[in-house]
């Protein structure tokens, strides 16, 4: 890891303990969620120092921690055929372009160049092309 890399985790971990901790503007007390371990406020109150926990709201601004874990889960996805279904269309497509081109003219190869047809008017391949606004390319086999 880099020092910068690390510099900047270090960072973004303090601002994550402050922003669950609020100090009062008064002085000697602090704020804290409810969910706060026992530990913690112990620790506090040895030092003198006013603990008051306060509800969570559902109002207010989600922490970084909670915005990455959302990131994580990932939204869910705007195509109605699935990423790796078009991915192994494309795979497999660009295979079958590939053998029919190294192939020679003769039956062997009509029967693939009627295989490719077919294979390009599958109708899942057609709405998983069509939902990512791509082309099918056959590599010009196919006009």
């Amino acid at each position: 890891m880099k020092k910068s890399e690390l510099k900047a985790e270090i960072k973004n971990q303090i601002y994550e303990i402050l922003s669950e901790v609020d100090l009062d503007p008064k002085g000697g007390s602090v704020v804290m969620p409810k969910a706060t371990s026992p530990a913690d406020i112990k620790k506090l109150t040895a030092q003198g120092i006013d603990v008051q926990l306060k509800e969570e709201d559902e109002d207010r601004e989600p922490t970084k921690a909670e915005l990455d874990k959302e990131k994580v889960k990932g939204a869910p996805s705007k195509f109605k055929v699935p990423t790796d279904q078009f991915e192994d269309f494309k795979s497999r497509l660009k295979t079958l372009v590939g053998k029919i081109k190294d192939m020679e003219k003769g039956a062997e190869r009509d029967k693939k160049m009627a295989a490719l047809k077919q294979f390009i008017k599958k109708p899942e391949l057609v709405k998983a092309f069509k939902e990512r606004d791509v082309k099918i390319d056959t590599g010009g086999l196919v006009g």
